[in-house]
């Protein structure tokens, strides 16, 4: 491992459990066994830092959330989005980058809250239009009440933003409550009744 993803892995960790605030150039430095200064090799400042290690956890989760949809296209589009929230809602427990993510979507730093805003918007449009595109597949499409895709793809996400907001706030427990109360109002609202 090169000293520079020493830094990106100590500062995403500290990133996602202490927040942005709280995870100083110091702290980051000593967790990886260097002098501070040896950061500013790599990186402008802790401002760079983060969006760094932001940009790369958005690549791996569109990566994710992309290999998790061609893996299931042809299963029923409601247990791919079901196991898609469950999904994250497990990496949220047990992955440090998801859990930076969706902590630093909901609470950006206040000084970087329109760079992240800037990253995420593009990311929940690309989001939209994948989910459309799975839902516009004739398999999916003829199931759907108003077969109007786009409409379904951003109730889902509308419903998994709630979802993980519970999540991100309380406690699994709490979100997977959430998520078996409202899951199956969405798909009544979104398919068409056999």
């Amino acid at each position: 491992m090169t000293r520079k993803s020493a830094i990106e892995d100590v500062a995403l960790d500290l990133f996602a459990s202490e927040g942005f605030e709280a995870a100083s150039l110091g702290k980051i430095a000593e967790a990886v066994g260097i002098r501070k200064p040896s950061i500013y090799a790599h990186f402008r400042s802790k401002e760079d830092l983060f969006l760094h290690v932001f940009k790369q956890a958005l690549r791996s989760k569109k990566r994710m959330m992309l290999r998790h949809l061609l893996e299931n296209r042809d299963r029923p589009f409601e247990e791919t989005f079901l196991s898609l929230a469950k999904r994250l809602m497990d990496d949220n427990e047990s992955d440090a980058q998801t859990r930076f993510l969706l902590r630093m979507s909901y609470f950006p730093p206040s000084s970087l809250h329109d760079q992240v805003m800037e990253l995420m918007n593009p990311f929940f449009m690309q989001a939209e239009r994948l989910l459309t595109s799975l839902l516009e597949r004739p398999l999916h499409q003829t199931r759907l009440q108003t077969g109007n895709a786009q409409e379904a793809a951003l109730a889902y996400i509308t419903v998994l933003e709630g979802v993980l907001a519970e999540a991100i706030y309380t406690t699994r427990d709490k979100a997977t409550r959430r998520l078996e109360a409202v899951f199956p109002i969405y798909c009544r609202g979104v398919l068409i009744n056999k």
